[in-house]
């Protein structure tokens, strides 16, 4: 049989990841409505806390938690948090398939704030994709008195606060383990819980409620290794357009486990948000060649 290339590898871990992430999804939509939000997120993110932990001692990274201390993985930690307490909300209130469309948002949020913070040069074309974009994610929000959607407000939190966590994981030192990275996060996650959780009522969780949040933090797990493994080492402008299959998933799972469809308009806001981010993504690659090509030119 013929060894997969890396770019094969690269996708065929992030349709993976993405499936990872919609049975996590699913399993915790399934019970979060019966418990107070900050409970489920405080569960949920020890029980991955315990998980990565055993796999840093597994893989004699315990060493490496003296790295942990620096400020981009702490500030990384944080939007985690964030990103994740955000998220839940919006997934109790919404639609899967909607929300899948609004985190798709994140990658074009974080090309904007690249050009902030790293002075990056983004053309008119990505510039446009970034406003078509956001057009799109409007379609989702509804901003009308009589269909405006609030909790898809919380689901662009979500996407903000990841492309937030995703600058800071720019700027973490490659000597620093992916493992231990993640680890951190998940403390993150604990800590976000424990906040919302200290501002509500706690209840019983059920034993069978409980052993499906202990199996949708594997799924966490899981999908965290595989998106982590689907960029190493690969053509990016070739594997990230393979994120978008999210959305597949999620409508899949939307409609068996939920009965859900997406309206006409959120649909359309899907459409929109994905086209604009795979023309972002090409633009990139088109730049990235032209800098390689003037480079050996100079040579």
């Amino acid at each position: 049989m013929t060894p997969l290339s890396a770019n094969q590898r690269g996708i065929l871990a992030l349709l993976g990841g993405m499936v990872a992430y919609t049975i996590n999804d699913t399993m915790v939509k399934l019970i979060a409505h019966r418990y107070p939000i900050g409970e489920v997120i405080f569960v949920r993110g020890a029980m991955t806390a315990i998980l990565i932990g055993i796999c840093v001692l597994a893989l004699g990274h315990a060493r490496d938690l003296r790295h942990v201390t620096g400020r981009p993985v702490l500030i990384r930690s944080v939007f985690d948090g964030l990103a994740t307490a955000f998220f839940i909300t919006a997934l109790v209130h919404m639609k899967l398939a909607d929300l899948a469309a609004m985190l798709q948002v994140a990658p074009l949020l974080l090309t904007a704030l690249s050009v902030l913070f790293y002075r990056e040069i983004v053309g008119w074309r990505r510039w446009t994709a970034i406003l078509v974009g956001f057009a799109g994610a409007m379609f989702v929000v509804k901003p009308t008195p009589a269909a405006f959607d609030v909790w898809a407000l919380v689901a662009l939190a979500a996407a903000m606060s990841s492309a937030l966590r995703e600058m800071q994981t720019r700027r973490i030192g490659r000597s620093i383990p992916t493992v231990i990275v993640a680890f951190m996060g998940s403390l993150g996650i604990l800590a976000a819980g424990a906040l919302f959780a200290a501002s509500g009522e706690w209840r019983a969780i059920a034993p069978a409620d409980l052993a499906m949040l202990a199996g949708a933090s594997v799924f966490v797990g899981i999908a965290t290794y595989l998106v982590a493994l689907a960029f190493r080492g690969v053509d990016f402008s070739v594997v990230a357009p393979f994120r978008y299959s999210y959305l597949l998933t999620s409508g899949i799972a939307g409609f068996f486990f939920f009965s859900e469809m997406p309206d006409g308009w959120s649909a359309v806001g899907a459409v929109l948000i994905v086209g604009s981010g795979l023309y972002a993504l090409h633009r990139e690659a088109v730049r990235r060649r032209e800098l390689s090509a003037k480079a050996t030119t100079a040579l």
